[in-house]
């Protein structure tokens, strides 16, 4: 039986050190010998994400299986997410490799060609998704928290420098805010683009047309910035160039129309604001409050010019939302069922794990056995310096090995009884738990269980993915009770 290997690291720092890719290699290459498969070729990918499959070494990996397909019958990695971090590349490489033949093994996971070892690679390869998108998402919030306490998070413009401020990121003027202060003067003053740019290089400055654009519409210079975050301007921590009355007369003359800036509320009021989409022009809708006669009424609505899409009404459509996750929700039945195979699955993976700990253990204790005799023929003079170097360097290698084998072995035993409680409250209690969470927490769970966001047209609702988990229950109430369509996620609500 022959395999090939793929390990990877995500970033140089850990490229450079290679312990990571030391550990993946030795401890994959150990998951081979113990199952006797021949390694044809070990595929190492250094620093690269495994946010996208577009990676330089799992490219030539898809290359080696084109021409080789026949050759190999397994494809050997460290853990699940080192392959893939998201769900849908993760189901298409296993597409992948089955067309070719081959089947996927982990080194360090529970994983097989059963029914129950396919749910749980499926489970482990949605929370690697989950994991990710939570970066992902903190990241975001970091960011959005910045921008709300007026901190400049991108390269600084022209005019400005990147500076730490009490700790954090801000922006510092430099002498090229002479420059910033002529532009604006000029133009305010009703010279043209091309003769600002023309002036400017009569003093040995050159500045594209498009670059002026950018600088006039910029407000950093007023210490305001416009970001994806917000639909409005958040006022900045750091030093003003221009002053705002010259800015808004320099937006009137290029917008042609007065343009009020203002710096509104940041709290949201709209948590389906940009994943619900039109099903008219795939565009993500808005959220915003219409002025009536006498009182206000909130809308998500599509900014795209010439959209036809009708507005709909927050309550409406977040009522819809509640309804929709609600179909999701499975039969105690359902769910017993799956806790039952899972309990047993899990059971059966944690025995034969006690008995690899068993193993690795006794061969932990002749290799510390081995070391110590190494150390003793040493002492004896038995061993010349160099041939005692690398001797201890093997069995020190071994140790290491085995340790991280061991370890890993180890915290492959769950507590599976939490683990299926805390899934059953939660796929039961989906549409309350959205209900009665604040904002972030809203908008993380919609984006998790539904990655590529609502359509809503006509009071009905439908959508193109829903998260990997949720497909496997709906699998699963198929097997069970034969009585729920595969195809939920595509199907209409009717309010």
């Amino acid at each position: 039986m022959n395999t090939i290997i793929y390990t990877r690291v995500s970033t140089k720092e850990q490229a450079e050190q290679s312990f990571s890719l030391k550990t993946q290699k030795e401890t994959c290459l150990e998951y081979a010998k113990r199952n006797k498969y021949e390694v044809l070729k070990i595929f190492i990918e250094k620093g690269e994400s495994a946010k996208t499959t577009n990676r330089t070494e799992f490219n030539k990996l898809i290359e080696y299986i084109n021409l080789k397909s026949n050759e190999i019958d397994f494809l050997i990695v460290f853990k699940l997410d080192r392959l893939a971090r998201n769900m849908a590349d993760h189901t298409n490489i296993v597409s992948f490799l089955t067309k070719n033949g081959i089947i996927l093994k982990s080194a360090t996971e529970a994983i097989s060609q059963t029914p129950e070892g396919k749910l749980m690679e499926n489970m482990m390869a949605t929370f690697a998704q989950f994991d990710n998108d939570q970066r992902s998402h903190r990241t975001r919030l970091g960011m959005i928290q910045a921008v709300k306490e007026g901190r400049y998070v991108h390269k600084a413009p022209l005019g400005y420098r990147n500076n730490k401020k009490d700790g954090e990121s801000s922006l510092m003027q430099t002498d090229e805010k002479i420059i910033i202060e002529k532009i604006f003067t000029d133009f305010s003053h009703g010279k043209k683009q091309h003769e600002i740019i023309s002036d400017l290089k009569q003093i040995g400055i050159t500045i594209a047309k498009q670059s002026l654009k950018k600088i006039l519409l910029n407000p950093v210079y007023i210490a305001k910035m416009k970001t994806s975050f917000f639909d409005y301007l958040v006022k900045g921590d750091w030093e003003p160039t221009i002053d705002e009355i010259v800015f808004g007369k320099v937006q009137d003359i290029l917008a042609k129309k007065s343009i009020s800036y203002s710096i509104k509320n940041v709290d949201d009021d709209f948590p389906l604001r940009r994943f619900l989409k039109c099903p008219q022009c795939n565009h993500k809708l808005t959220g915003s409050w219409s002025k009536g006669r006498s009182m206000k009424y909130a809308y998500y609505h599509c900014t795209k010019k010439g959209c036809k899409f009708k507005p709909i009404k927050k309550e409406k459509a977040e009522s819809l939302f509640l309804e929709y996750l609600r179909l999701f929700e499975p039969a105690d039945r359902v769910l017993d069922d799956f806790s039952k195979s899972a309990k047993e699955f899990v059971k059966d993976k944690q025995k034969l794990n006690g008995k690899i700990v068993s193993t690795l253990n006794k061969e932990l204790t002749e290799l510390e056995d081995n070391k110590n005799r190494i150390e003793d023929l040493a002492i004896a003079g038995t061993f010349e310096k160099d041939r005692f170097i690398r001797k201890i360097g093997e069995v020190e290698k071994d140790i290491t090995q085995k340790r991280v084998e061991l370890d890993n072995t180890s915290k492959e035993n769950i507590d599976i009884e939490a683990v299926l409680n805390y899934f059953k409250f939660f796929i039961k209690n989906m549409a309350n738990l959205w209900y009665e969470s604040d904002l972030d927490k809203k908008r993380t769970f919609q984006d998790y269980i539904f990655p590529e966001g609502i359509f809503i047209e006509n009071n009905i609702l439908r959508t193109t993915q829903i998260n990997p988990i949720l497909s496997l229950l709906e699998d699963y109430k198929d097997r069970v009770i034969n009585s729920l369509s595969p195809l939920v996620a595509h199907r209409g609500l009717e309010p």
